[in-house]
């Protein structure tokens, strides 16, 4: 009787701990793109997951502007207590090197609590154009001495990431500049250019109905959102990984018991197998990963593309 009082005790001091770690009625969930978008659908259903898991409402609050910095640097100057997080991805990392001037330093300003899903990168091209995988890409590109390439943006990971497969294979490669993915995407499907590369959301409709076929997944390991699409890593050129990694983030100096609390439930929640198909369906393959493991791919993001937004003098200001 006595050991059942004393585990009854200690229960019930772990759940007012625990009740008590993130002290705020309401939770702020700022996303720095624009509302209605795939991350602002996302951060909308982790806010689900987490309002019944910690029992405080979550706002979410779209802040877009400037890739995504302003929403940041307001996350950053924001009070570090967990009760205002950001949700972004982990090529943030690349910032300092792409921007001239940026006034912050996403390693040292914020702390990663845990994944919530990878936006995987495909090289998509129209069903006229005569390749089907890297190689035979390159190749093409040599024998019509260049090929042009879209995506949604320069200086994306999605832009880099061709860059990169253009140094590996020799192959002569032009980037076509445009804002966003819609006529991007159109003038894919036209075969006005003559391939791209895309978040895997973007064009998995076209993939669908015929209208593009799928040359790669620039990863290392296949994705549940194309699982027939070979990986780049399979074709050849292997440690190459364009996935965009969304993350959830709060304030450097937020407390080690609160990030612990906010990283299980995170966890939880985009864990869970019922999860699944919600995020496959606006494009994401779920993470449920540690605040140390989001961390360390937020570290390498950073180390793994710098040598080559230096090389290509990249500036998104």
């Amino acid at each position: 009787m006595r050991v059942a009082s004393v585990l009854a005790s200690l229960w019930l001091a772990t759940c007012q701990a625990s009740a008590t770690e993130v002290d705020c009625q309401q939770i702020r969930m700022i996303v720095p793109y624009p509302a209605g978008g795939a991350t602002d659908v996302a951060a909308r259903v982790v806010g689900e997951r987490l309002e019944a898991a910690l029992k405080k409402s979550v706002v979410i609050e779209t802040r877009p502007g400037a890739t995504g910095n302003i929403g940041t640097v307001a996350v950053i100057n924001s009070k570090p207590d967990g009760c205002t997080v950001l949700v972004n991805a982990a090529v943030i990392a690349t910032f300092p090197y792409s921007f001239g001037k940026l006034n912050y330093d996403p390693i040292k300003d914020l702390v990663p609590i845990g994944g919530i899903g990878i936006t995987p990168t495909l090289l998509v091209a129209a069903p006229s154009v005569a390749a089907n995988d890297v190689q035979s890409l390159a190749q093409f590109s040599k024998d019509k001495n260049g090929l042009n390439f879209s995506t949604a943006g320069y200086g994306l990971l999605q832009h880099l990431a061709v860059e990169e497969i253009a140094q590996r294979t020799g192959a002569k490669l032009t980037h076509i500049v445009y804002k966003g993915g819609g006529q991007a995407t159109t003038d894919l499907i036209t075969a006005r250019v003559d391939f791209g590369s895309f978040a895997a959301g973007t064009v998995k409709p076209f993939l669908d109905d015929g209208k593009l076929k799928a040359l790669a997944v620039i990863q290392e390991k296949r994705s549940a959102l194309v699982p027939n699409v070979a990986t780049i890593a399979e074709q050849g050129l292997p440690g190459l990984d364009a996935g965009v990694h969304f993350m959830l983030f709060v304030p450097a100096g937020t407390p080690k018991e609160v990030v612990s609390v906010l990283d299980a439930e995170l966890r939880n929640a985009v864990g869970d197998p019922a999860m699944k198909e919600r995020f496959l369906k606006i494009g994401f393959d779920p993470t449920p990963i540690t605040s140390e493991a989001a961390a360390a791919i937020v570290r390498k993001t950073g180390e793994t593309w710098a040598p080559l937004i230096q090389r290509l003098n990249i500036r998104l200001d």
